[in-house]
């Protein structure tokens, strides 16, 4: 059965690794750029998800890890007719290899968006692979019309 639960500043670790796995997936990135940057997330991790800047989830299988979700809290300017004046980037939406196809992300992301619907944010934006485009679909998330600007590394 699986159970998920939210991450506490303790799980900081495994979110890093997780945001690896996906980045490893996706090969925008080389593998040891990626590996050197896991002591980074982890360190800005557990002081984000200390302050609630960083909300994860994490899923269970029994004793192990099937997966985990997390959303990037950031002020934003008040939209009118919303009461709330925070935005959300859902992140590294990962799910083990051996539990996929079984509804984990589902999971993952149904908390997750309990929680952003209980809290301060008004709107979520994510980066979908093909493969998880028709399930965040299917959950209420529709195509934007943002544009965006990368200033280097």
């Amino acid at each position: 059965m699986i159970v998920v639960r939210r991450a506490s500043p303790d799980d900081a670790a495994l979110l890093g690794d997780h945001r690896a796995q996906v980045l490893y997936e996706h090969g925008e990135h080389e593998p040891q750029a990626v590996t050197a940057q896991i002591r980074v997330w982890t360190a800005w991790m557990r002081g984000a998800l200390a302050r609630e800047a960083y909300v994860g989830f994490i899923a269970f299988d029994d004793e192990l890890v099937a997966g985990s979700a997390s959303l990037l809290v950031h002020e934003a300017v008040p939209r009118p007719g919303y009461a709330g004046a925070n935005d959300g980037r859902v992140h590294s939406v990962y799910v083990i290899p051996a539990m996929r196809r079984r509804g984990v992300a589902r999971m993952l992301m149904a908390a997750l968006l309990a929680y952003a619907r209980t809290s301060d944010v008004m709107r979520l934006t994510l980066h979908p692979t093909s493969m998880s485009r028709a399930l965040y679909a299917t959950m209420g998330f529709e195509t934007l019309d943002e544009m965006g600007l990368y200033f280097g590394p």
